[in-house]
């Protein structure tokens, strides 16, 4: 990927990272930024201190092992010593040398070396027995435990090949398997061949040393019981003399990972075997070139640098929770004013004025909540205004339209035509008259904004009696209302509207009238009452049109449902924007007109109403 590509790919990823980091809450901010600061600089300090830590336990307990392993292999090269200088003891013994030339036999000469066999057999506790052979096919031995060798007769020309390759010098033959007549056990041996000093150094035959592999297992167990691990030694051919286990000697492990890596003279390395890590050890004699590993186990060596770590995860975990507790409170404690002006902004938005921001300080916070209050106080003093303009434009608006008609002059004025009617015997006129007078009586009357729902059936069954006088009784009205209800409080002229919409636009091509239907149904707090028709309905696009122009949307043309817009937003003012009308219809199955009014509440007599 070319330079500028990922200077454009990181630039875009730290802008997303950023753009995420912005659109987050207060809160949630400063949570991030809390933890980033505190916690995340205490994980990272805990994680290199443990990491350091078990580093230099790791480098400590190698350097250690190593000396260690040098100490025992010098140790193991002084008991050899030892060994080796058993075996020269003989050279140093002229009657036994001379018993040993001669190749006759006398029960003195058979005692004497006997004796000196059994003290040479005595100096080491881990000598199991020495066999000292002459030029003659004679062999004379002395063993502590156990019995001879049951292979004697075949290891006798092997020794004998060996010694005279040291010609007087002694020679390590490497752990061997002995059997006998008892048990078996592991042996290695010490071969010198043993000559004529007092003469012309002429062999006259050898001394063989079986040494016990216990004389290293005595040195190695204090070692394994305190690294817990594991202690092999090899010889130059890389065949194992000595294992802690038991279970390697003898063996050849030539191919052994641990073997080729060892090539200097001592070191360590880490290894892996059956899946368990070890830190291997090793130092190499200059006597024999014998090799000694020391494998000790990862989880032993770390040991204490494991507990030191969890101990710290464990400090460092309480830590990062109490700084989680307190920055959640703390982020809590700062954005939580900050919540409650959104909350209240949120109500403001609905319309809800009635809020207040309790001010505790004179923080940021503080001073922002202080302005929040004065401009609530300010828009509710500015709408206060504008209801109350509204309100006596309209009471002026409805004043005006009083003045133009005389209400005392308009009643009895009819009240004289009735009068004459039934002068006249003309009794339809007359009822007609007295009807009429009735609505204009209800309409006009000025002093009251409010009526019951009782007295607004009355002014509705008036409306239908005057209208089938003037159609010959082509509408029936049913009305199924609660007694209950009636005497629920609601604004003037609500149903009369309803149904004089209907009357002028739901029977207009029907000939023989129809039917109008008032019910009523409770709805939790609320009461809806229907007013129903079965006229000719209207068309999906006039319905829409209808409840634009009744939701007071005045740009939609014609001249259809003035009334439903007027009821509508009379309601709406009086009692708030969750009340209203609902207009429901279908072509051909008629209209229905929901008017919904709060159940139990009660009008105010001063609120402004619309004609």
């Amino acid at each position: 990927m070319p330079k500028t590509t990922k200077t454009s790919f990181y630039r875009r990823a730290a802008e997303k990272i950023g753009l995420a980091f912005a659109n987050l809450n207060m809160q949630q901010k400063l949570l991030i930024v809390f933890l980033t600061l505190v916690c995340l600089p205490l994980i990272i300090a805990s994680y290199a201190s443990s990491f350091y830590y078990t580093r230099s336990i790791k480098a400590n307990t190698a350097a250690y092992a190593t000396e260690i392993t040098s100490k025992m292999v010098v140790n193991l090269d002084d008991y050899v010593t030892d060994l080796y200088n058993m075996s020269a003891m003989p050279l140093y013994n002229n009657e036994f040398l001379e018993w040993l030339a001669d190749p006759g036999f006398s029960l003195k000469k058979a005692d004497g070396m006997d004796l000196y066999i059994r003290n040479l057999n005595k100096i080491k506790p881990d000598t199991v027995s020495v066999y000292v052979f002459d030029n003659f096919g004679n062999v004379m031995y002395n063993i502590k435990t156990g019995g001879k060798r049951n292979n004697l007769n075949q290891v006798k020309s092997e020794w004998a090949k060996i010694a005279a390759e040291g010609d007087g010098k002694p020679m390590l033959v490497s752990t061997q398997e002995i059997t006998n007549d008892n048990s078996p056990y592991y042996a290695f041996s010490v071969i010198r061949e043993l000559k004529q000093v007092k003469f012309d150094l002429s062999p006259i035959g050898f001394i063989v040393f079986d040494t016990n592999i216990s004389a290293i297992s005595r040195q190695i167990r204090d070692v394994d019981q305190v690294t817990k691990g594991q202690t092999i030694l090899v010889d130059a051919d890389n065949k194992v003399i000595f294992d802690s286990d038991n279970t390697l000697i003898t063996r050849d492990l030539s191919g052994d990972e641990a073997i080729r890596k060892a090539t200097a003279d001592r070191g360590s390395f880490p290894t892996t075997i059956d899946g368990n890590a070890y830190i291997c050890t090793y130092a190499k004699s200059a006597l024999t070139n014998w090799k000694m590993f020391v494998y000790i186990p990862m989880a032993e060596a770390t040991r204490q640098a494991d507990v030191t770590r969890n101990l710290t995860l464990l400090m460092t975990g309480i830590f990062v929770m109490v700084a989680l507790f307190l920055a959640i409170a703390v982020s809590y404690a700062l954005t939580r004013p900050l919540s409650k002006i959104k909350n209240l902004m949120q109500e403001v938005q609905t319309g809800n004025l009635d809020v207040s921001f309790n001010q505790k300080y004179r923080d940021e916070v503080g001073l922002l909540g202080r302005h929040f209050n004065i401009m609530v106080m300010r828009i509710r003093d500015l709408l206060e205004e504008v209801r109350e303009t509204q309100t006596r434009k309209k009471e002026a608006e409805y004043a005006a339209l009083q003045s133009q008609i005389n209400p005392h002059f308009i009643y009895n004025t009819l009240e004289t035509i009735r009068m004459r009617a039934e002068l006249n015997d003309d009794e339809e006129v007359a009822d007609m008259t007295f009807t009429l007078g009735k609505l204009l009586r209800y309409g006009v009357n000025h002093g009251e904004q409010t009526a019951t729902i009782r007295k607004e059936l009355d002014h509705l069954y008036n409306y239908m009696a005057l209208q089938n006088m003037r159609f010959s009784n082509r509408y029936v009205l049913e009305v199924e209302v609660p007694s209950g209800d009636l005497e629920l409080p609601c604004i003037k002229l609500m149903f009369q509207p309803i149904v004089e919409n209907a009357v002028h636009h739901a029977f207009k091509h029907r000939m023989n009238g129809g039917l109008i239907r008032v019910t009523a149904r409770h709805e939790g707090e609320d009461v809806l009452f229907f007013v129903a028709d079965d006229g000719c309905g209207m068309n999906e696009q006039t319905l829409r049109g209808l409840r634009e122009r009744m939701s007071g949307n005045r740009l939609v043309g014609g001249d259809r449902g003035i009334g439903l817009r007027n009821v509508n937003e009379r309601i709406k003012l009086h009692y708030g924007e969750a009340y209203g009308l609902q207009l429901t219809s279908a072509q051909g199955q008629g209209t229905e007109v929901a008017i919904r009014l709060p159940r139990y509440q009660i009008a105010k007599e001063d609120s402004p109403c619309l004609r």
